[in-house]
């Protein structure tokens, strides 16, 4: 697992924590907020309810969502799953580990208090589509995160993306 000194480093190049001081990173470094996902597995399904948002330490994961079935790929620097949260709903869209990932949890509630207490979190969760639009967050490429700006496929490719047997409209997992 990683060291308290790479956690840091890897949370301060996250998307949602961007701009923050380490003095707030520090009590989230608990081995509890981290998790180890496999390739293939469904981290949350569509229906569910919404409980997490996730940071991707390590990895790639697909998002697919279901009023449009677009795909999102998601990789190092990225977030995901705070759209429910913020609107208070159940998922709209279900994500699964499309390699081995080190996941960064954070619950709802935890995020709402952060957001409603630090004005760059905030920004930072107000801003992500634009941020995802320009593709700047300064990491360089690795095999976890795409050497391309688009992070976002659809139409008739979709079907290609899901070679996995993954039941992507579980109703209780």
């Amino acid at each position: 697992m990683i060291v308290d000194g790479e956690r840091i480093r890897l949370l301060k190049t996250n998307g949602l924590f961007k701009g923050i001081s380490e003095s707030l990173i520090k009590p989230y470094l608990k081995p509890k907020y981290f998790s180890e996902v496999i390739e293939g597995e469904i981290i949350y399904a569509c229906g569910n309810e919404t409980l997490d948002l996730f940071l991707i330490v390590e990895g790639e994961v697909k998002i697919k969502f279901s009023g449009n079935g677009n795909v999102q790929h998601k990789y190092l620097s990225d977030f995901f799953g705070e759209e429910e949260i913020l609107s208070g709903s159940i998922r709209t869209s279900s994500a699964v580990a499309n390699t081995d990932c080190i996941l960064f949890r954070i619950s709802s509630s935890e995020l709402k208090q952060l957001s409603s207490s630090n004005k760059i979190i905030a920004d930072n969760l107000k801003y992500k589509d634009k941020d995802n639009n320009n593709s700047s967050h300064n990491i360089e490429p690795t095999e976890y995160n795409s050497p391309t700006g688009s992070n976002e496929e659809s139409g008739s490719d979709l079907l290609g993306n899901f070679n996995d047997d993954a039941n992507w409209n579980l109703a209780d997992t």
